[in-house]
């Protein structure tokens, strides 16, 4: 077991390694050509990798319970933002779609159970940081079954709004690549920054960049009516 252990560490280091570095090739390559598809799916499964090892090498305490719960929230944002650029054309959902989801909202929920439980036992920092992630994992799979079952309708009729699946594509893919960087951050942490600031800046400041990319496509295809 613990061979299996050790080489599970090797493998989501390299497979951690390898999404920071692929991962910045998509961002800056020409959108839907060839170097981004081939850098996106090498992010893909490089994501893929990290979390099932992160959860291979899950144990019964507070830190390597984050982690898990880390490894699901980033490779649901990588799942569904390669799931969104399939469905560009059709939203409807298949059943993995649907399991996804679901899966997602029961380990949000498991994260934000956890963080009740530090905090009673007077660990504030892994409070806070359970709460975040779990309250974000579970707003993002709660958005994607209600428009699974048609509560959130998108109108594609509408040009800009069509645009749904690659609105969301930027934010999802941009997410997974925010919760690698923080991992790299977090690993490689200098003394002289708190772990919490290390822990939510990445998100703070890469959750702005997001923002502004989308704000970018929405108004260039607004142009466009």
């Amino acid at each position: 077991m613990e061979i299996v252990l050790k080489m599970a560490l090797y493998v989501h280091i390299a497979a951690g390694f390898t999404a920071l570095t692929a991962g910045l090739v998509p961002m800056f390559a020409e959108k839907g050509g060839k170097a981004h598809v081939f850098w996106g799916n090498v992010f893909y499964w490089a994501m893929f990798l990290v979390a099932l090892t992160a959860l291979i090498r899950f144990k019964m305490e507070f830190r390597l319970i984050f982690l898990a719960g880390i490894a699901v929230f980033s490779f649901y944002n990588t799942f569904t933002g390669v799931r969104l650029v399939r469905m560009k054309k059709n939203l409807a959902p298949e059943l993995i779609d649907w399991i996804g989801a679901i899966l997602t909202i029961i380990s949000a929920l498991a994260m934000m159970t956890f963080g009740v439980l530090a905090y009673q036992k007077g660990i504030t920092f892994y409070a806070i940081l359970f709460n975040v992630f779990g309250i974000f994992s579970l707003l993002m799979a709660t958005e994607d079954l209600r428009v699974f079952s048609g509560k959130k309708v998108i109108d594609n009729t509408v040009p800009f709004q069509a645009r749904y699946w690659f609105q969301n594509h930027i934010s999802r893919m941009g997410g997974a690549y925010i919760a690698t960087v923080t991992a790299f951050l977090v690993v490689n942490n200098p003394p002289y920054i708190p772990g919490l600031v290390v822990w939510i800046a990445p998100g703070v400041i890469g959750g702005m960049m997001i923002g502004r990319t989308r704000r970018y496509y929405m108004e260039k295809a607004k142009s466009k009516l």
